[in-house]
């Protein structure tokens, strides 16, 4: 008998019945209710209703009540007497003030919640094909700013709540799943390839039941020393009482690329760098790269974008069974989804089995077993810098030709079609998550929970050669593969406590404890660099068998070494007391002490209270003639919070090894270190306001806070007389500021039999802001080689550069400002100074939903208002000609006296423009751009079958969809996508430079038709 016989059979036992009820539910316009929980009063045999509204139960013949309820809804008992057809309309509750939404270790009714938490529900999850469940937050949550990665499949998502906190600590918040902080590290592999690798990107969003962001220190504050960037909480989804539900939905379509830059061809541009050439006072025809000759490029025009892109397809499988009786509550779900990107041999592909289990064993006593395995196999492609599409946007020119006039490869310059063809790159994470909670409960209103889990990670790079890449013609080819494997351990217990003492007067106590312990582990080819290589005709991946031998010879060698490294643990203590009276006034007091390894001895632990209370002042006797408002809630915290999230063992001074000197092993001090080392704090202010009026029909939110960051992690560089380049340190007296506001708005216009049509959005406006930075200059902190810095009195991140002021139209030259205002013709670094701003004054969205009968169109539209771009690669693209391509915009030019034109006179000589020594010191406004823009994110149209087609087909429930995402974008920005989210050298990096973009492929444009079967 097969494990899902085994299942099933459990399901089933325990159900016998004298008689079968059916009915279908709707909410108080006559719309169908999917989701609603029926269940026998009393005990705990129920189902739940099909996306049609409709349900089917049987029941014992004892039975005499059926209970409905469900999120947002009020409770109702009908009785069955001797009926066999029971219809219900539920009533909706304000602001679905009974919901419950998942806090830190533990749950609470939304209208006690003291703290800031925005819900996303699952439907708005994997409401688009993104290529990871973060991706999909984007216009989900006020002051959420999420910034899809690029368009290569698999990339991830730069998100930032309520702004950046910090310089060179991270700035992502903390993931959770099913309380396990898990390993989410975008530098696992550094930027291999010119891509960050995105260890969520192999996490099934159709498991995922609800995501709730904790934005402030009331809600956040519960994971201490960790929850200054806000917290992610994921749920997954669990059996429910009721006989097994099967549920497959499917994704079918295609990708292309959201918008793209666009390049001179072949006689553009040999036409213009001619004109450069003549600018510059030479005569006859210019030199051109790559050892081409004018004839040979008069005759080639090599569409690269064309040659490296295409129309990728998707397909994405999932199915799932829940399943509930007083034993055991089951949910098991599978998927399979691959999705190619519009880049040539560019895929990923996600497998993903997911069992959940539940086990009522005995009166107070439960255990729940969660288990996950993941697969994703990224078949990468170079980009950016790498090459690649990369080089179609820079160094592989229209006038190369793809092959010789013989057949072979051209290779006097950039051809990517020849790495494509003869490269091939694929990372394979293969991830387990897995957790084991007991709940006991001796006395009541007394929980006992222990919690034990499992989160591991194994990350496969695999590299093929060809031996034409390679040069060779002895061997086939080149295989090499790279193994890192990352493993994290948490265990907490905790006991909660709810006391009632009156109906006036309710209190919930919780403590606990937390033991988290994580730790990499490389394994590496000692005499290599790092790793396992070997002469062969196919990548590892196609060939095992030879892979397993050359590993276990070189393990026999003594040739395999395994290195543990960036190791890190926590031991935590903490506490949450909730106290509301009559119903109406909330109060949380909470703190977390952390104690890290991170941190050196004087400064192993920190402290982080927080307070916060809530008001429902609709409540009030003097609110009962103010018949329009149905509920206002006025809420506030304040709070301290801890980032500890840089690399460990940085407060421990390090010996390194080096080289070799006179045939000996030399060592250097590699760490300065620092004893005093300890986390970065965060003071928390949050104040908001619920509301509901005109009979629900408008709700929404608003909220301000006020965040500052101190005692800032800097990597900050030292004297060069210290013999350190620089040292991971707090700087004294550092701040940052964040303050912003939020304002949420849903508004229900139109809710009748037939018709539902409703409107809402977001909009957030953060200002950002570097207080202080003690004693330090701009120069102490910069976002990799992108031209930003760090600046007193400007956001975190500003850009650092010449301002430009226009060309002069006489002689075409470029005319700049000095640092005192006055205008020069003489370009210096020396000018530059924090301008523009790498954080928008406004990001949100705008959304609606419009119903009829089966019939249903949603649509997001995703918006970010001022902030800039700054485009490193148009200082070759749109300025000196140069070996590169040349974007289009580049034809605004001055070309003779009496133009006005954007760009200065054409030159290949970089002293055409006084005091300017390389194009790579192009560093000014001139590249800097507007990065607004208006983005239709998600659209979709769907039909959901009505009973009568359901019951023919034997279906619970059906409907079909056509979804699309990122199908329109509007933009001033001329260099292609305005959404920004490159590939980053380190943490800092990403801090400073969200945006900074440089090849940057652009955001996927994909269009899927789906379907949705319940059975």
């Amino acid at each position: 008998m097969t494990g899902v016989s085994i299942l099933l059979l459990m399901s089933l036992f325990g159900f016998a019945q004298d008689k079968v009820i059916s009915g279908k539910v709707t909410d108080a316009s006559g719309k169908p209710v999917a989701g609603v929980s029926v269940m026998v009063k009393g005990q705990t045999i129920g189902t739940t209703t099909s996306d049609a509204g409709t349900y089917s139960l049987k029941v014992p013949a004892s039975a005499t009540t059926l209970v409905f309820s469900a999120v947002g809804y009020g409770s109702y008992e009908m009785m069955i007497n001797d009926r066999e057809t029971i219809d219900v309309s539920l009533q909706s509750t304000a602001s679905s003030l009974n919901e419950v939404i998942v806090v830190g270790y533990g749950t609470q009714r939304k209208r006690d919640v003291t703290g800031a938490i925005s819900r996303v529900s699952s439907d708005k999850v994997n409401s688009i094909p993104a290529p990871s469940f973060e991706a999909s937050l984007q216009g989900k949550a006020a002051g959420v700013q999420v910034i899809q990665g690029s368009g290569l499949s698999g990339s991830g998502s730069v998100i930032r709540i309520r702004g950046i906190n910090s310089i060179s600590a991270g700035g992502d918040p903390l993931y959770v799943i099913d309380g396990i902080p898990v390993i989410a590290d975008n530098f696992i592999r550094g930027n291999s390839g010119a891509m960050n690798q995105n260890p969520l990107a192999s996490i099934n969003p159709n498991d995922i039941e609800s995501v709730e962001i904790l934005k402030d220190a009331a809600a956040a504050g519960i994971y201490g020393s960790r929850g200054a960037n806000g917290v992610i909480l994921i749920t997954t989804k669990r059996g429910k009482a009721g006989r097994p539900v099967f549920n497959y939905n499917n994704k079918l379509g295609i990708s292309t690329y959201a918008n793209r830059p666009e390049f001179l061809n072949g006689p553009e541009w040999l036409q213009l760098r001619q004109e450069a050439w003549e600018n510059d006072g030479n005569t006859g025809l210019a030199p051109l790269p790559g050892g081409v000759t004018w004839d040979n490029a008069r005759n080639t025009n090599t569409d690269w974008w064309e040659e490296l892109t295409q129309t990728g397809v998707i397909n994405d499988h999932n199915l799932s069974m829940s399943q509930g009786n007083s034993f055991l509550k089951s949910y098991v779900g599978a998927t399979y989804s691959y999705n190619e990107s519009y880049i040539r041999m560019n895929s990923f592909s996600r497998m993903a089995l997911r069992t959940n289990f539940d086990f009522n064993l005995a009166t107070g006593l439960k255990v729940g077993v969660n288990a996950a395995v993941n697969r994703g196999i990224n078949k990468r492609v170079p980009a950016a810098w790498d090459g690649g599409l990369g080089d179609a946007m820079s160094y592989a020119l229209p006038i190369y030709p793809i092959h010789n006039p013989n057949g072979t490869y051209f290779t006097g310059g950039a051809n990517p079609v020849r790495r494509l063809n003869e490269t091939k790159l694929r990372n394979t994470d293969n991830r387990f998550i897995g957790g084991l909670t007991i709940d006991y409960s001796p006395v009541k209103n007394l929980t006992l929970r222990a919690t034990g889990s499992y989160d591991f990670i194994r990350g496969i790079e695999d590299r093929f050669e060809t031996a034409n890449w390679i040069g060779r013609t002895d061997v086939l080819g080149i295989s090499k593969r790279s193994v890192l494997d990352g493993k994290n351990w948490v265990a907490n217990a905790t006991a909660s406590y709810a006391l009632e003492k009156t109906q006036k007067h309710r209190f919930n106590f919780m403590i606990g404890t937390e033991l988290q312990e994580k730790k990499f582990v490389n394994t590496t080819n000692v005499p290599g660099k790092g790793n396992v290589e070997y002469f062969t005709g196919k990548p590892f991946y196609e060939d095992k068998d030879t892979y397993e031998h050359v590993y276990d010879s070189l393990k026999a060698a003594g040739q395999i070494t395994k290195t543990e490294y960036n190791p890190e643990t926590f031991t935590s203590y903490f506490g949450r007391v909730n106290y509301t009276l009559s119903d109406r006034y909330s109060f949380q007091v909470l703190a977390r002490v952390d104690g890290s390894s991170k941190f050196g001895p004087e400064n192993k632990y920190g402290f982080f209270p927080s307070v916060s209370a809530g008001w429902v002042i609709s409540e009030e006797a003097f609110m009962d003639d103010v018949s329009w408002l149905s509920f206002l809630k006025l809420r506030a915290s304040y709070g301290i919070t801890g980032n500890s999230n840089i690399a460990s063992s940085q407060y421990i001074p390090v010996v390194t090894q080096g080289s070799n000197y006179n045939g000996n092993l030399s060592y250097y001090q590699g760490n300065v270190g620092d004893p005093f080392l300890h986390w970065e704090n965060q003071n928390n202010l949050d104040l908001g306001l619920e509301f509901a009026m005109l009979r629900n029909r408008l709700s929404g939110e608003i909220a301000y806070y006020n965040k500052r960051s101190t005692d800032l992690l800097l990597s900050a560089g030292l004297s060069p007389s210290t013999g350190f380049d620089n040292q991971v340190r707090n700087i004294d007296n550092s701040e940052i500021l964040n303050e912003g506001i939020e304002l949420t708005l849903n508004a229900r216009l139109v809710q009748n039999k037939d018709w539902n049509f409703s409107i809402g959005g977001n909009i957030a406006r953060n200002y950002n802001e570097l207080v202080s930075l003690g004693t330090l200059s701009p120069d102490a902190a910069s976002g990799g080689t992108n031209d930003t810095r760090v600046a007193v009195g400007y956001p975190v991140g500003t850009n650092y550069l010449v301002r430009f002021y226009g060309v002069d139209p006489n002689d075409g030259l470029p005319i700049w400002y000095d640092l005192d205002g006055k205008l020069t013709k003489t370009f210096s670094l020396q000018n530059r100074m924090p301008v523009g701003s790498v954080v928008p004054e406004f990001v949100g969205a705008v959304n609606h939903s419009l119903s009829y009968k089966g019939f249903d169109f949603t649509s997001l539209w995703a918006f970010t208002i001022g902030g800039n771009i700054y485009d490193g690669s148009a200082k070759r693209q749109a300025g000196i000609v140069t070996d590169w391509n040349m974007r289009r915009d580049i034809l605004d030019r001055w070309q003779q006296p009496g133009d006005n034109a954007t760009f200065p006179r054409l030159t290949m000589n970089t002293n055409t423009y006084d005091g300017l020594s390389s194009e790579w010191q192009y560093n000014s406004t001139l590249f800097l751009y507007d990065a607004s823009y208006l983005r239709l994110r998600e659209i979709s149209i769907g039909y959901r079958f009505s009973g009568n087609t359901l019951s023919r087909l034997s279906l619970r429930g059906a409907r079909v969809f056509v979804t699309a995402m990122n199908l329109l974008t509007f933009t001033e920005y001329p260099g292609g996508d305005p959404e920004i989210a490159r590939d980053f050298e380190n943490p800092q990096d990403r801090n400073l430079s969200p945006n900074i973009t440089y090849l940057t492929p652009p955001q996927q444009k994909s269009v899927v038709l789906g379907l949705n079967i319940n059975f």
